[in-house]
């Protein structure tokens, strides 16, 4: 169900407390408060644990350079407030959103809903008595953590030099020397422009009562009325980030073209294109079984450790791509020929077989993500915020299964054939092709 601003705004002027409840058994349930603050649920009856996260819209994407990281250190501030007896708090950031989650038992959720409002209402007094300086360490931490895992850092870099000079392409986290410049007042500012009523969602997941949670959040959350900060586009740039270092044991690197934004039609199509060519790990035990046709070519001659393929969506953009680690350092090569011609056979020659295959894998790894209340609490905050609504699970399992192999075909025409793709690489990457060898491999000179 679609969230309009206009008639929220609308429709918080004629209701003076609150919107009336839309929504059904198994789908998500929206109530607006007075403020402006949209209350978004799911009810599990066999939910072991509760979650009720308040989710700003806001993450790197918010800021720029010289105040990088200030959304992720301001939650992990707020996070470090004290909670109700029984409920655990936690703190989560992304490109585009920050969050701090509040768990507890079935039985004690009013008592989570109490710790988040207290926690956001409170929100300019629990920043100046918290331990900013304990707070920056996390943060500082979890970016030393990112720079000394390959892979993390490569996703990091590709994803900086495909939306460079956009704030998009800035690090979650932001960089030590951003983080260490960095005071209490930057974060009392994130929060006086960026925690007002259309820029907050609260989310919760569990086996409760959706109405006595709006009830108990009525009460107590108090957010300043506002709307939501206007988001710059970002453009995608086809480029490259070369990080050689043969010190390393291996070589990590990542492709990507421009890929599909959480509003777009053709996110499912891209997820199942993604899924043609899977995922692959030479260690494990399923390895000998997998049925894409990469896994075979790659396992036959030994040619990459693990790959990974992925569709990664923004609000309004994404990046569509692998990323791979490699100890055979000379076939850095044959792995990224291979990879672009599979992305060439989904303009032109992938299979019914191949197509169904992937639907089944997107729709199994769609309902593994959704594991904990945590989790799907947080798919229910950021899809709200970034998209204006969330699809329930049984209309993407509706959406997945809708589509064909034309569909793919066709997507892949427009988004990947002879389009420009960003490239990322660290350790011994010598053998990795150039940028304009890649980027003539988008296409082939027959069809």
């Amino acid at each position: 169900m679609l969230r309009s601003t206009a008639a929220v705004r609308s429709a918080s002027k004629i209701v003076g407390r609150r919107t009336i409840s839309t929504g059904v058994t198994g789908q998500t349930k929206y109530t607006t408060l007075s403020n402006g603050v949209t209350i978004a649920t799911e009810t599990n009856p066999f939910a072991k644990t509760s979650t009720v996260g308040a989710y700003i819209q806001g993450g790197s994407r918010s800021e720029h350079p010289y105040n990088n990281g200030v959304s992720a250190l301001t939650a992990e501030l707020l996070a470090s407030s004290k909670a109700e007896a029984g409920v655990l708090v936690s703190a989560e950031s992304t490109h585009e959103t920050n969050a701090i989650l509040a768990q507890s038992t079935n039985e004690d959720v009013l008592e989570a809903a109490k710790t988040i409002s207290g926690i956001i209402s409170n929100a300019t007094a629990n920043l100046e008595s918290g331990d900013f300086s304990k707070a920056r360490s996390t943060i500082s931490s979890k970016i030393a953590a990112i720079e000394a895992n390959e892979t993390s850092k490569v996703l990091s870099h590709l994803n900086a030099t495909a939306f460079q000079g956009y704030s998009l392409g800035l690090p979650i986290n932001g960089t030590v020397d951003s983080i260490n410049d960095i005071e209490l007042q930057d974060s009392l500012r994130f929060t006086d422009k960026h925690l007002v009523g259309e820029n907050t969602v609260i989310a919760a997941s569990g086996n409760f009562d959706h109405d006595k949670l709006v009830d108990a959040l009525e009460a107590s959350l108090k957010v300043p009325s506002g709307f939501k900060p206007a988001v710059k586009p970002a453009s995608f740039l086809g480029s490259e980030i070369r990080m050689r270092d043969d010190t390393l044991p291996k070589a990590w690197i990542s492709i990507a073209a421009q890929g599909e934004g959480l509003n777009s039609p053709a996110y499912y199509v891209a997820k199942v294109a993604s899924a043609v060519s899977g995922n692959f790990y030479d260690k494990s035990a399923i390895a000998k079984f997998q049925s894409s046709k990469l896994s075979s070519i790659v396992q036959e001659y030994h040619i990459v450790d693990k790959y990974t393929s992925y569709s990664t969506s923004y609000s309004d953009t994404g990046l569509f791509g692998f990323h791979a680690e490699i100890s055979n350092i000379y076939q850095i090569d044959d792995l990224t020929h291979f990879f672009l011609k599979e992305w060439n056979r989904l303009s032109i020659s992938v299979t019914d077989a191949e197509i169904a295959r992937a639907k089944n894998q997107v729709k199994t790894e769609l309902l593994a993500s959704l594991n904990s209340s945590n989790a799907i609490a947080s798919d229910i905050g950021n899809k709200v915020l970034l998209a204006g609504s969330r699809q329930s699970v049984k209309e993407a399992l509706s959406k997945i299964d809708a589509i064909s192999t034309k569909d793919v075909k066709a997507w892949a025409q427009v988004a990947l054939w002879d389009q420009d793709v960003v490239v990322a690489g660290t350790g011994q990457i010598e053998d990795l092709f150039d940028y304009m060898t890649i980027r003539n491999g988008m296409a082939m000179m027959r069809w």
